[in-house]
């Protein structure tokens, strides 16, 4: 983004019985504005600062101390040193990690015959199907308990394999919250491409999630040409946690995953990453991490050494990618915590048809799938579900430790930088989850 250039007359602070005068004097007409994310000390921090720089508040939130800021570049150091602002930074972009919107392998059958992807085979998911679908709705409302939110395109909501496994939808983009279907739709693919992987509905025709049963929240931050920002990542963040009703906590116990009295997940889902985050993505992410919310991300594809934000955070399973021979792919990004199906990976797709794509992306899924599986798992047999533990875990207490001592090590050396602890096992990791008080 360009900044006009033209001389700027610009501002003067004077503290004033403890407040802040700002005066702006410009001659730059049609100055754009920039982007920017502002820690805050709620207590002192004055939003009509920003308007006396030429800014507007676009978005504020209210789970970490931030309000999202457009206004002109000049003025961002002015900002910096306006009393109860504690942080600036600069918006930047995230995006997919898949390929074009409209890709090879696309099926234009609307209703082709069932089949089980080979990454859901791979994973061996069908095995505890029996186990884990049908069951979760133990509050007998019809709905299941176990909600996975997607952080992504948006979603076909109409799609026959998928519509009724999607709960609630809403679109956070431009730092907007529209809860309206037509916001949250999908016109780019990449979404409701994740969503199938996770959640396609065992219905005869076209294909299988990894978990069948459980239920769908929507979280359109990327927009149709699949690239969003740091901003809308961080409202999509809150927004999720929030869930349908707007609260976090709204019984005021503490807890959120597991409690039928929440809206919120049990597991967010991000097949999306970029570079140089801002910290409040971190503060974000470290709120959902507190209230034991599993969180997962693609690895990335750029073939890097480490996997890319917000995967690379250490309450962040970053998952890699695998071909069907077990293989790691090229452009997976190294040293995920663990390695999924990512290589032509058949789901569904806009307009009610069905693609083939490939991706730390289509990686992605699988894991939240199985972690979905493994909460709903124990859900049924009354016990209480799992915190997500640590990147390093290997204890049976916690989703992390799980998929960890329970992935196929295919290299037979523990960790290594091609596939984290393994290629994840859905069988296995429930096994276990069950066999753990």
């Amino acid at each position: 983004m360009s900044v006009n250039r033209i001389p700027i007359l610009f501002l003067i602070l004077a503290l004033v019985l403890g407040t802040v005068c700002v005066v702006i004097v410009t001659n730059a007409t049609g100055t754009e504005n920039v982007r920017v994310i502002v820690t805050i000390d709620k207590k002192t921090f004055n939003p009509g600062v920003v308007e006396a720089l030429g800014g507007k508040v676009v978005t504020k939130l209210d789970l970490i101390p931030v309000v999202i800021v457009d206004l002109p570049a000049p003025a961002i150091k002015a900002l910096e040193k306006t009393p109860g602002v504690l942080r600036v930074e600069r918006d930047g972009e995230v995006r997919a990690y898949a390929p074009p919107i409209d890709p090879p392998g696309r099926s234009r059958n609307t209703q082709p015959p069932e089949t089980i992807p080979w990454g859901i085979d791979r994973i061996k998911a069908p095995l505890v199907w029996n186990i884990t679908t049908g069951f979760v709705d133990i509050n007998g409302d019809g709905d299941s308990e176990i909600e996975v939110a997607i952080i992504d395109t948006g979603v076909d909501y109409d799609h026959p394999d998928l519509y009724k496994n999607i709960k609630w939808g809403v679109s956070v983009v431009n730092g907007v919250i529209r809860t309206k279907e037509v916001f949250w739709s999908d016109k780019n693919g990449h979404g409701t491409h994740v969503t199938g992987t996770v959640a396609a509905i065992d219905n005869d025709i076209g294909v299988v999630g990894v978990a069948p049963d459980v239920e769908i929240y929507m979280i359109k931050a990327l927009g149709n040409g699949g690239t969003g920002s740091w901003s809308d990542l961080i409202l999509a963040i809150e927004v999720a946690l929030k869930g349908p009703d707007g609260v976090l906590d709204s019984d005021g116990d503490g807890v959120i995953v597991g409690d039928p009295e929440d809206d919120a997940p049990e597991v967010i889902s991000m097949s999306l990453g970029g570079s140089s985050p801002p910290d409040a993505l971190h503060d974000i992410i470290c709120v959902a991490y507190s209230y034991n919310v599993t969180i997962v991300a693609a690895a990335g594809n750029e073939g890097a050494d480490t996997p890319s934000y917000p995967a690379a955070y250490p309450e962040v399973i970053a998952v890699g990618a695998t071909d069907s021979n077990d293989l790691v792919p090229d452009w997976s990004n190294r040293n995920p915590e663990v390695a999924a199906p990512g290589v032509d990976i058949l789901s569904t797709y806009p307009d009610d048809t069905y693609a083939t794509l490939s991706g730390t992306s289509m990686a992605t899924p699988h894991v939240s799938g199985t972690v979905a599986l493994i909460q709903a798992a124990r859900l049924a047999q009354g016990l209480p579900l799992l915190p997500p533990g640590t990147e390093n875990d290997i204890s049976t207490t916690t989703i992390r430790g799980i998929l960890h001592t329970t992935a196929d090590d295919v290299n037979n050396d523990g960790y290594d930088s091609l596939y984290g602890y393994g290629i994840i096992r859905a069988d296995k990791a429930v096994e276990q989850a069950l066999s753990t008080g």
